[in-house]
């Protein structure tokens, strides 16, 4: 493997570096906030996404006819490298630019593509993504939300639950099933739902940092065009895992780069630790650089893989399961590192840092779960990657 850029590749760099160099806002990283707080971060966050959108630093990748640039890969991966040492703010529509928008673009009509696209890459539309259920979570097959196609429309009933951004987004993908007398993986279609419909509500849940980032909803008769199903009617599992591929996998290029950014905070916090303790945390901090670096190389065999034109397949749960261990086991080592202090959060005068790290620890707790659980990972990876027998 080549691990140098070519000229062309190292000048746009050097142009991503430049621009943020003179365009980025002032930013901290998230923590504890009120509902005021939060309002006017996000407004700040819409701010810098659309600057971010105009300078054509968002949906790089995409086709230039639905707004993006066209890049390859590795060029994106350059640029989420540069984002992450800038520590600048993340944009505002991951759930449509991450994961819908690959899905419509690979399975969509050129309609969705013209429609959707443009206004996705731009947050002139936001998107929240309706997957699990109450009695669906892991088991996604098992989904119980029923859209029943009625001349030209779908009436959908059912309900939804750990919906990212449900109260702010203006449309939702959603899986539902469209067919009950189908086996329960080849019933199901995917299907973009406009937020604003009559007979939807959003009730938003509180989370162990105070956030209300997720939220529940519910569908009673709510109708929708049959034009917004993406794909054929019983095709939703086979889009359903092109989105989960990116979002286990290829959506994480820039982790390293992040990781390497806050392991130098890790490392200055380790300095100031004294005590008989300090040599079994130092261990723990070197075991953490070297898990660190795993994750860098992950992420270039991922980006070896797209840049040979490869969507993201059931190895791309490797990278998911590996990475949010090593975010839980990250801040838990940052809160340890503090010690007695480690029990302070936000508001204290005596906090470390602002209690940042205790806000990221239990933070990192919902990435073993969100995305598909550790578990499943393990049986995706031992089935399908290893072709281990299923018990």
């Amino acid at each position: 493997m080549d691990f140098h850029f070519t000229p062309e590749q190292e000048a746009y760099r050097a142009a991503a570096r430049a621009w943020l160099e003179a365009e980025l806002p002032d930013w901290s990283r998230p923590g504890f906030a009120d509902d005021a707080e939060e309002a006017t971060r996000f407004e700040r966050q819409r701010a810098w996404h659309r600057k971010l959108c105009q300078a054509g630093y968002v949906g790089a990748t995409w086709p230039e006819e639905y707004g993006g640039r066209g890049l390859d890969p590795v060029s994106n991966a350059i640029l989420q490298e540069e984002l992450a040492r800038a520590e600048a703010p993340p944009g505002l529509n991951p759930l449509g630019i991450g994961l819908c928008g690959p899905a419509i673009l690979q399975h969509g009509s050129e309609a969705q593509k013209r429609r959707y696209l443009p206004r996705m890459l731009s947050a002139e539309e936001l998107w929240c993504q309706g997957y699990s259920e109450p009695g669906a979570g892991s088991d996604l097959a098992g989904l119980s939300t029923r859209a029943e196609l009625e001349g030209e429309s779908y009436r959908v009933n059912g309900q939804k639950i750990w919906t990212s951004m449900a109260d702010r987004a203006d449309w939702c993908f959603a899986l539902v099933r469209t067919d009950p007398s189908r086996p329960r993986h080849d019933g199901i279609g995917f299907l973009l739902i406009d937020m604003r419909t009559p007979g939807i509500e959003v009730r938003p849940i509180t989370q162990i940092t105070g956030a209300r980032e997720f939220g529940e909803v519910f569908f009673s008769d709510v109708r929708v065009p049959a034009e917004n199903l993406v794909g054929a009617p019983t095709e939703g599992w086979r889009i359903a895992n092109t989105v989960l591929g990116y979002e286990r996998g290829a959506n994480t290029l820039s982790l390293y780069p992040r990781f390497r950014k806050r392991f130098e905070r890790l490392v200055e916090l380790g300095r100031k630790r004294r005590g008989p303790a300090a040599a079994v945390l130092r261990e723990r901090l070197a075991q953490i650089a070297i898990e660190v670096e795993i994750l860098r190389l992950n992420s270039l065999r991922q980006l070896s893989q797209l840049a040979r034109g490869e969507p993201p397949g059931s190895e791309a749960s490797i990278q998911k399961l590996y990475w949010s261990e090593l975010e839980n086991r990250f801040h838990r080592l940052a809160v340890d590192l503090q010690g007695a202090y480690g029990q302070l959060v936000a508001g204290s005068e005596r906090a470390i840092d602002g209690g940042i790290w205790q806000f990221e620890e239990l933070n990192a707790l919902r990435f073993m779960i969100a995305r598909g659980t550790s578990e499943i990972q393990r049986n995706i990876i031992s089935e399908r990657v290893l072709g281990l027998p299923r018990r």
